[in-house]
């Protein structure tokens, strides 16, 4: 079981850019059945495309910092100690930006289904996960409403 036990004090962060270019670095934490990140945006990034899941929900902790939270076009500000959830099926998509000139430090978790379809409506993209596999459409399509997922 020793295996299992992870020290967040001494785990090594990875590293890496978002698809603009900006900086991002987590600890996955993620058993099978919970996806668990603790994931530092320096000032200017962002957590996320911005996106929904039809199957899975998700939780974000604000551990340290301030955070722009984006549902749709509406923006609200969340600060250290904050919490809020995203229902699967909710088509209110949602990502973090970090607008502060301090790093933002969340936690973010929640379940790892088999089978999911996320929507990005700006990009007009979707990700299938179904069978152990992922695929990405890329072609032009019209977003469900709420009673359609």
């Amino acid at each position: 079981m020793t295996d299992k036990i992870t020290n967040i004090n001494k785990a090594k962060w990875e590293t890496g850019k978002d698809l603009h270019g900006r900086d991002w670095a987590h600890i996955d934490l993620s058993g099978n059945h919970l996806g668990v990140r603790i994931e530092e945006l320096p000032p200017g990034s962002t957590s996320s495309e911005h996106h929904y899941h039809t199957s899975e929900e998700e939780h974000v902790l604000i551990l340290e910092g301030r955070a722009t939270l984006i549902m749709n076009d509406v923006e609200r500000e969340l600060v250290e100690g904050d919490h809020i959830w995203f229902a699967a099926g909710d088509t209110t998509a949602h990502h973090l930006v970090n607008r502060s000139e301090e790093k933002l430090k969340f936690l973010v978790f929640g379940e790892r289904k088999e089978d999911d379809v996320v929507f990005y409506p700006e990009h007009k993209t979707m990700m299938i996960k179904s069978g152990g596999r992922t695929f990405y459409t890329y072609r032009q399509f019209d977003l469900p409403t709420e009673t359609e997922t």
